[in-house]
């Protein structure tokens, strides 16, 4: 019985395992375990976290404090970033976010602003509680401070809504080596109530004398769009005193990002001087480092009809290598919008990209969808049917 149950786990798929499990177990009979797929690389090198505050900075931004379980411990620079990984069901949810920390501080913080069907901020900003974990991986990113004295240089931070959280960690970093250090901080955010870390930078002006902050804020009373408020280079170089001496940190919306540095290129600014941040959607910049091609199986939805079973040839979305296979999902939008294309995954795990309209409960019964989903392991995907 050994040699059979140690063929037949090398064999099946795990779903069939779970079912033989069940089937066979009352009787008494010895089944084999189900083996576990240590293929997937997603959690390879990530650390176990678990929230221990929750501060809400805005209606639209909270502030979570974490430690690493097990005694790790991460070696960060202010302006650096994690990768956070939620699992919910077969589903791996990802998304970037910055340090709100300092080094010296001797915390973990990061800074979560909510974002339209934005499953993993949303998720975070109302259902996240103290005690809940979640995973991390380690800290990334070149929108740090220069590595010599940067204690003695004049700085220039421009920041847009949520791109001053890394902004805001630089700024405690400067200040804890020379609380004298000489900073400009120009800030574009729609209204007062939804600036993060307002009375923290209002109180941090007050107590050092070489910081100044200007808030830009960019929509009128009601809520309208006013394109005269909004920043762009010209308007920020005219608030500068001598451009030519600072260093300029730029964290903002592609839009901002672009107009800053045409304005700093036409003053003649060196690039050398002008350091630049965008915030990207995780999954679209981790798809060549962790995912691979993998094995797929398709359950039909009727009895008689036939199971598929592929391999990937490229990385491809579980909907791209069904349709390649000849198997048929229904599709609409295929940018994770209309939910046309959902399907339940039985065994496997997947990485799902953002935005979505799938729900969290939805994912942590089993449902992704297909259009938006890789596999990072073999997976056994039921289809839907009528």
């Amino acid at each position: 019985m050994g040699r059979i149950s140690k063929t037949l786990n090398q064999t099946l798929p795990p779903w069939v395992l779970q079912r033989l499990n069940r089937a066979l177990q009352p009787m008494g009979v010895a089944v084999p375990s189900v083996r576990p797929d240590r293929q997937s690389t997603i959690l390879d090198n990530c650390y176990k976290a678990e929230v221990v505050r929750i501060h809400h900075e805005t209606p639209r931004a909270i502030t979570i404090e974490f430690e690493l379980l097990e005694g790790y411990r991460l070696n960060f620079k202010a302006g650096q970033f994690v990768t956070l990984t939620l699992p919910m069901g077969a589903t791996f949810f990802q998304r970037c976010y910055s340090f709100s920390s300092a080094t010296h501080e001797n915390n973990y913080t990061i800074t979560v602003q909510r974002i339209f069907q934005g499953r993993v901020s949303s998720y975070l900003k109302s259902s996240l509680g103290v005690g809940d974990q979640f995973y991390i991986d380690d800290p990334a990113g070149d929108f740090v401070l220069p590595a010599v004295h940067p204690e003695n240089q004049r700085y220039v931070f421009i920041a847009a809504g949520a791109g001053i959280v890394p902004v805001y960690s630089l700024i405690k970093e400067l200040l804890g080596k020379n609380p004298d250090a000489e900073i400009q901080l120009l800030y574009a955010i729609r209204s007062r109530e939804q600036a993060i870390f307002a009375r923290q930078l209002a109180r941090l002006e007050a107590e050092h004398v070489g910081l100044t902050v200007l808030f830009q804020y960019t929509r009128k009373e009601g809520d309208g769009h006013d394109p005269f408020r909004r920043l762009d280079g010209e308007k920020i170089l005219s608030r500068v005193s001598d451009s030519a001496s600072a260093l300029f940190y730029l964290c903002g919306p592609y839009g901002l990002v672009k107009k800053c540095s045409e304005a700093f290129a036409r003053a003649g600014i060196p690039a050398s001087r002008i350091k630049i941040e965008n915030f990207n959607s995780a999954p679209d910049s981790l798809l060549s480092q962790q995912l691979r091609p993998r094995a797929l199986t398709f359950l039909p939805s009727r009895l008689l009809r036939k199971m598929v079973q592929v391999r990937q040839r490229k990385v491809d979305t579980i909907l791209e290598s069904a349709h390649r296979a000849g198997v048929a999902i229904p599709q609409k939008c295929t940018v994770g919008n209309c939910q046309t294309c959902k399907v339940r995954v039985k065994s496997g795990s997947v990485l799902m990209d953002e935005p979505n309209s799938l729900s969290i409960e939805d994912a942590r019964q089993g449902y992704i969808l297909s259009c938006v989903s890789y596999p990072c392991d073999s997976v056994v995907v039921k289809l839907s049917g009528n």
